[in-house]
């Protein structure tokens, strides 16, 4: 450990493994930006560096004295047509640091955390804004976004029981349903965006490519229902920012998000994570109303997962040891 001189490397398929559940995920996101509101925390925006050549790096920092650890987290892809067959299009490592000391106690394959943390961030959205009545979800895009939805989603609205499936090639919306079908779910796969559109909770993923165009009609979100978006808003057309509830995960990357062109819609959002976890957020106000959470993936929320991970990782024994270099 970081006092002997070492420290702890979880490689990826130990984060996969590592036992967290998707409500572990949701609670320790929430209290985490309940501590900010305390002033117990902070979460920097994050900071985008995108190629001409269509790879991009994300650098995010965050720490908290709850937690007792400092985050410094990169994530690295590249557009999705760009990555070899058979391989995600994005990686990435993050350091764990302890808060007094500063010094690192973990490096840990981010590819995991950069996967949940929009499920989560969603979770702790639909929590606070969808109908508890829910009773279907459509997904627009059925990759891993949609799998790593699926039970945080269940978390917080346990009536689902009903997926609507759209996927740009047949053969990966297929191949989600049979997932889900094992699962319980009952699943409708779609050719026409439209009935995954008219769920009771929406989320859309579509991966982030060169020669992606908008093709969700914002007019298909019926009322009362709830919208993730994981994308940003690329597969929508322009419309979403005028359903009666707007959020975000953090005012401050929101800003920078829609300046260099990452969000799609351009705000204002009546709130943020750190809103929603103080209580400032209002709750529903009415059965009709149409909530949208459009979201990136904040750095304190990142924190919060590998908290999870680092903790179950010691707990288990599970990892490698790399000597630290401040010795």
């Amino acid at each position: 450990m970081a006092d002997k001189g070492e420290i702890l490397y979880v490689r990826r398929s130990e984060v996969e493994s590592s036992g967290v559940t998707y409500l572990e995920m949701i609670d320790e996101l929430e209290q985490s930006y309940r501590d900010w509101a305390a002033g117990e925390a902070f979460g920097h925006p994050k900071v985008v560096s995108n190629t001409p050549d269509g790879s991009y790096f994300f650098s995010l920092n965050a720490w908290s004295k709850r937690l007792g650890l400092n985050l410094c987290h990169n994530s690295m892809g590249v557009l999705a047509e760009l990555a070899p067959p058979g391989e995600h299009h994005l990686n990435g490592m993050e350091v764990l640091s302890d808060y007094r000391t500063a010094k690192p106690v973990a490096f840990i394959d981010s590819f995991w955390m950069s996967t949940w943390i929009p499920a989560a961030t969603s979770g702790v959205a639909a929590r606070k804004l969808a109908r508890p009545d829910s009773r279907s979800v459509g997904f627009i895009a059925t990759g891993a976004q949609a799998r790593v939805h699926l039970p945080a989603l269940k978390a917080v609205l346990p009536r689902l029981d009903k997926v609507i499936a759209y996927n740009r090639s047949r053969k990966g919306a297929e191949a989600f349903a049979a997932e889900a079908r094992a699962e319980g779910w009952n699943v409708e796969v779609t050719e026409d965006p439209r009935p995954a559109c008219e769920a009771d909770v929406v989320v859309s993923s579509i991966p982030k490519s060169k020669n992606s165009a908008p093709f969700c009609d914002p007019a298909w979100v019926k009322p009362g229902a709830f919208v993730s978006l994981v994308d940003c808003g690329r597969a929508w057309h322009p419309g979403l920012e005028k359903c009666e509830r707007v959020v975000t995960d953090e005012h401050g990357q929101s800003v920078r998000e829609i300046a260099n062109g990452h969000f799609k819609i351009p705000g204002p959002f009546e709130a943020d994570l750190k809103d929603m976890a103080s209580g400032k957020l209002a709750p529903r106000r009415s059965a009709t109303e149409r909530a949208v959470a459009c979201h990136s993936g904040h750095s304190l929320g990142i924190l919060a997962i590998a908290s999870l991970v680092y903790r179950a990782a010691k707990k288990a024994n599970r990892g490698g040891w790399v000597p630290s270099n401040y010795r």
